[in-house]
C-alpha cells in the first residue's frame, strides 16, 4: 500500500512547522559535496547509546564510526538522536506513520517491507554501485533482508547466527560429558542426569514473545526442512506450516520442556533473567546469538566466564537441512528517508554509512567481541576473550539460514510467537500450533 496522496498534502502543509525531525528543513542550502562548501545537516536517529560504549560491540564500532566522520567532516552538522530500543521502536513507527521520518534511521529487517511497501526507504544501489569496495565487502547474504525485488534499502550492521549454545563445561563434565552432547539422545541423558543435581539443562526466556522464533525454530525448522521449504513458504508456493519437518522442530523444543529440563517460569521471564539464572548456576546452558559473548565476558562471575564454551545444538537426526546450521543474517539496517534527492547530501550520508558500518567499523567490532555485517578480514583476534572468539568462529563457520522474525509476515510471526508459548507450556500440541499457524498463513494467501 502506498501513501496516500491527501494525507501527505497535509504532512507537507505540517511539516512547514515541523521540529528537527523535518526533512524539508534538514535539506534547505545544502549544495555541498563532503569535501565541498557549504553546509550539509543529516538528522540521525538510532538506537546505539553512548552509555553502551565498550559494553555493546555494536554501539562501540558504530559511534566511533560516527565520530570518526565528525573529525574528518567538521563542516557537516550531524543532529544525532539516540534511543533505547523499545523507546525507539515506539518513536520510529509514529514517526514513519506521520511521513516525518529523519534522514537516517535505523530499520529492523522485519520492518523493511512495510517501510518499501510505502516509500518510506531510499533505494541505493546507484549509490552502492559508485562504491564496489564497499558494496562488496559485506558477507554473503547480510544484505539480503534489506533487499527487496533486487533493490537494496538497507545497510547492515551486524550479523551472525541467533542460535548458539553457551554451556557450562564444568557443569556437563560432571554428568559425564567433556564437550557438549553430540546427538539428541545424549542431550536428553545430560538433562536427565542435571536435572538429578537439581539444574536445569538449559535457562528459557520468552517473555518478550520472539526469543523462540529467533533462537529455536528458526534454526531447528531449517534442519528438519531444509531451506526450500522456508523458500516455498515465502512464495507461497506449496509448503504448509502443518509440514512435518515443522511440527518436529516445534516437536524438539516441546520434549525439552515436557522432560522438565528447563526453567518452569520459561514464559514469563525475558532472555536477560534467563541469561541470569545461567549465570547463577541454574541452568548449565542457553540457546542465544553472538551478542550474548559480551553478556558473558564482562557480567558473568568470574569462574562461570571460565567455564563457558560455545557449541552447537545436537543435529536433527532424518532432517532434510544442513544438521549443523543455525539461523542468522543481518537483522537491523540503517536506511535512509525515501525524500533525499541524488547529489551532495545525500553522497554525504553514503559516506556516513560507510564509516559506521564499513572496513574500519567492522574491523573494530570483531576485535571487541562483535560480528560485524561487512567482512573485517585478518583482525588482532588475540584481543578477543576466549568466550568472544569461540562465538566468532561459530558465527564464521556456521551455514546461515533465514531468521524467520525477518522474514515472515508480521500476522504469522505473531501467532507462532504466541502458540509457541502455548505448545511449552503444556496447554497445545504441536500439531495444533501448526495448524494455527497454518490459518493465518492461508489467510494472508488468500488476500489480493
Amino acid at each position: 500500500m502506498k501513501r496516500n496522496p491527501s494525507v501527505l498534502a497535509l504532512l507537507l502543509i505540517a511539516s512547514m512547522t515541523a521540529g528537527a525531525c523535518s526533512n524539508s528543513e534538514a535539506t534547505e542550502g545544502n549544495e555541498s559535496t563532503p569535501t565541498g562548501e557549504g553546509k550539509i545537516t543529516i538528522n540521525l536517529m538510532h538506537r546505539y547509546m553512548d552509555s553502551n560504549i565498550g559494553k555493546s560491540p555494536e554501539d562501540t564500532a558504530v559511534l566511533d564510526g560516527l565520530k570518526r566522520f565528525k573529525q574528518d567532516y567538521p563542516d557537516i552538522e550531524i543532529i544525532e538522536e539516540q534511543q533505547q530500543n523499545e523507546d525507539y521502536a515506539i518513536k520510529a513507527q509514529a514517526l514513519a506513520a506521520a511521513g516525518d521520518m529523519p534522514d537516517v534511521f535505523i530499520v529492523p529487517g522485519s520492518w523493511m517491507t512495510n517501510f518499501v511497501d510505502n516509500e518510506i526507504v531510499l533505494p541505493l544501489n546507484e549509490e552502492l554501485d559508485k562504491r564496489p569496495d564497499w558494496r562488496d565487502g559485506y558477507r554473503a547474504g547480510t544484505l539480503d533482508a534489506g533487499t527487496r525485488d533486487g533493490k537494496t534499502y538497507g545497510i547492515p550492521i551486524a550479523a551472525g547466527p541467533t542460535h548458539l549454545i553457551y554451556y557450562n563445561a564444568k557443569m556437563f563434565a560432571e554428568v559425564g560429558y567433556g564437550e557438549f552432547p553430540k546427538s539428541w539422545d545424549e542431550l536428553m541423558d545430560a538433562g536427565r542426569k542435571l536435572a538429578d543435581k537439581g539444574i536445569n539443562l538449559f535457562s528459557y526466556g520468552d517473555k518478550s514473545k520472539g526469543y523462540a522464533l529467533s533462537s529455536w525454530i528458526s534454526s531447528l525448522t531449517d534442519r528438519s526442512t531444509g531451506p526450500e521449504w522456508t523458500e516455498s513458504i515465502l512464495a507461497g508456493s506449496g509448503a504448509s506450516f502443518t509440514d512435518s519437518g515443522f511440527v518436529e522442530a516445534i516437536s524438539t523444543m516441546s520434549e525439552l520442556s515436557k522432560a522438565g529440563y528447563l526453567n518452569k517460569d520459561m514464559n514469563s521471564v525475558d532472555s536477560d533473567t534467563m541469561v541470569t539464572y545461567y549465570f547463577e548456576g541454574r541452568s548449565a546452558a542457553f540457546a542465544s546469538g553472538i551478542w550474548s559473548a559480551m553478556n558473558v565476558v564482562n557480567n558473568a562471575p568470574a569462574e562461570v566466564t571460565k567455564e563457558t564454551k560455545v557449541a552447537v545444538f545436537p543435529p536433527t537426526e532424518g532432517g532434510k537441512g544442513n544438521p549443523l546450521s543455525s539461523s542468522g543474517g543481518a537483522g537491523v539496517y540503517y536506511s535512509v528517508n525515501a525524500d533525499i534527492e541524488a547529489g551532495p547530501k545525500l553522497d554525504a550520508i553514503m559516506t556516513l554509512l560507510d564509516y559506521m558500518t564499513g572496513a574500519e567499523s567492522a574491523k573494530l567490532m570483531a576485535e571487541v567481541g562483535g560480528f560485524p555485517a561487512f567482512d573485517p578480514g585478518e583482525f588482532d583476534s588475540a584481543k578477543l576473550h576466549p568466550v568472544a572468539l569461540e562465538a566468532y568462529e561459530a558465527s564464521a563457520a556456521a551455514d546461515a539460514t533465514k531468521i524467520f522474525d525477518l522474514w515472515f509476515d508480521a500476522s504469522i510471526v505473531e501467532v507462532i510467537n504466541s502458540e509457541i508459548q502455548s505448545v511449552m507450556s503444556g496447554s497445545k500440541t504441536p500439531e495444533q500450533m501448526a495448524a494455527e499457524v497454518q490459518k493465518a498463513y492461508e489467510t494472508l494467501l488468500s488476500k489480493p
